[in-house]
């Protein structure tokens, strides 16, 4: 029975992929490329007239958008079409019924077609001698379920929920170490920074408690004040931030791993998104939000294309990699990152301030 699914499935996926070979192409799918560049790009230029009368955009700027988009525009009419490459269905055929005519001598010769299963109970059994992580975390949940009193078992599980990123699964297990251990400077610590993390690296209200917490029963534990001055960055409380920030290096041993990402935030401390000009804030003003959302998303691509041409600017790119992660555009302040480190690569205090960031946004 279990060949006979196997068999139906292999030609399901073969017929799949065979149809959009075998279909005719609608007759949409002909129209011309450089028909559509170039509607794009009029598109593109009516845009630019629309920002500049509602004046998100410099008319430096402007000008030298329109002129780049012109460029594009006379290339795509100066471009011939050509003909798509006519279809090929017999090489297609042949290509698919390959895969299968390949993969199961392959998987009878290789592969075990005999071997049973293993059941959960039988993972569970063998899970320390197989180091089955998974099956060991089980194992710990299922004993945890039966005896949730029991301290030592949250502290197995506790950091190996960390270890694997369970960040929320880890806030609750160092709850549950304090509900049952009483009051510990670092396992409160412990438990604030996964509130941090499950947050994506913003210091929230329950996690700042967490952190004073730990501060009032050991004002010297590093975790707790490293986290503790970043909530008061995070908050805009700039001089509160740099001056813990400071107390923290001065007590911090010159081999301290932690010393990097300290010196990394005291000169992060003080960075800001561009600056927008006076006409811009009176113009910001009174747009929509969708519209203000546009322009600091053009200032942003400014800057970004500013640390292009002229890359020696390490405030800027720090700047630029912090405005990326406000915007939610992730994606592209990790290609910032790589950006900025490939400049700096020769630069090994550079390199720890923006790796000290990276770490912030949780962007490594």
């Amino acid at each position: 029975m279990i060949w006979l699914v196997f068999g139906f499935l292999t030609a399901a996926v073969m017929a799949i992929l065979l149809i959009p070979v075998l279909r005719r192409p609608p007759a949409e799918a002909a129209a011309s490329r450089s028909d559509y560049d170039r509607t794009v790009f009029r598109d593109q230029l009516a845009e630019l007239d629309r920002d500049v009368a509602r004046g998100t955009i410099a008319p430096a700027e402007a000008d030298a958008a329109r002129n780049e988009i012109s460029r594009r525009l006379l290339a795509a009419a100066a471009v011939v079409d050509r003909p798509p490459p006519p279809r090929m269905p017999a090489i297609a055929i042949v290509a698919v019924l390959l895969v299968p005519a390949i993969a199961l001598p392959l998987y009878l010769g290789r592969g075990h077609p005999a071997l049973p299963d293993v059941p959960i109970a039988a993972r569970l059994e063998n899970a320390v001698a197989n180091q089955d992580m998974d099956a060991l975390i089980a194992k710990v949940e299922a004993h945890l379920a039966a005896n949730p009193g029991d301290l030592a078992g949250w502290r197995v599980l506790a950091p190996t929920y960390k270890k694997i990123e369970r960040w929320d699964d880890a806030a609750r297990a160092y709850a549950r170490i304090l509900d049952l251990g009483g009051p510990d400077a670092a396992t409160i610590a412990d438990y604030g920074e996964m509130v941090v993390y499950a947050n994506q690296g913003m210091v929230t209200a329950e996690a700042a408690r967490a952190f004073g917490q730990a501060l009032k029963l050991d004002p010297q534990l590093p975790k707790a004040r490293f986290f503790n001055a970043l909530g008061l960055k995070q908050e805009g409380k700039r001089d509160a931030a740099r001056a813990a920030l400071t107390a923290f290096l001065a007590d911090t041993p010159a081999g301290a791993p932690w010393r990097g990402a300290l010196e990394a935030e005291l000169k992060d401390i003080d960075s800001r998104a561009p600056a927008l000009s006076q006409d811009q804030m009176v113009a910001g003003a009174s747009m929509k939000a969708s519209d203000r959302d546009a322009m600091i998303a053009t200032m942003v691509d400014g800057l970004e294309a500013k640390l292009k041409a002229d890359g020696n600017n390490l405030e800027g790119w720090q700047r630029l990699i912090r405005a990326r992660v406000v915007l939610g555009q992730v994606g592209k302040a990790k290609l910032a990152y790589d950006a900025a480190k490939e400049q700096f690569k020769d630069r090994p205090e550079a390199l720890t301030s923006l790796d000290g960031l990276a770490r912030e946004l949780m962007i490594e």
